[in-house]
């Protein structure tokens, strides 16, 4: 089966306490490739989360702390060998993080009634 990229769009605005949360309609089938985050107007404080809702465990994608500007990134999660250590050649090894769950995205400390859109590009297969 061929894979294809999609985009998951959560976009929102954020309550008067400066917090807000957007979970995907659908469930998110694939690998993570980016996260494109437009922070528009939210206060230069603004931590930005993103996790997997339906796996056990759930999964934290993202954490920015006090993000402000726009900002893309590339999440990437260490590989393990099958008796939990990390694999290692020189150095740690990393690759994309698999996911077949919703996705929830948390703005913190945004600031009051602030806009944002948030995409997450996923190679589905």
């Amino acid at each position: 089966m061929a894979s294809k990229y999609t985009r998951y769009r959560m976009k929102g605005t954020t309550a008067a306490g400066g917090g807000a949360s957007v979970t995907t309609n659908h469930v998110v089938r694939g690998k993570i490739h980016s996260i494109m985050c437009n922070v528009g107007a939210l206060d230069n404080t603004a931590d930005i989360s993103i996790a997997s809702v339906d796996d056990d465990p759930n999964q934290t994608i993202l954490s920015l702390t006090d993000q402000a500007a726009d900002v893309t990134v590339r999440p990437k999660v260490l590989c393990t060998l099958y008796t939990g250590g990390a694999l290692t050649a020189t150095g740690n090894i990393y690759t994309e993080f698999v996911v077949f769950s919703r996705l929830t995205l948390s703005i913190a400390q945004g600031g009051d009634s602030k806009a944002f859109t948030v995409d997450v590009y996923v190679e589905e297969y």
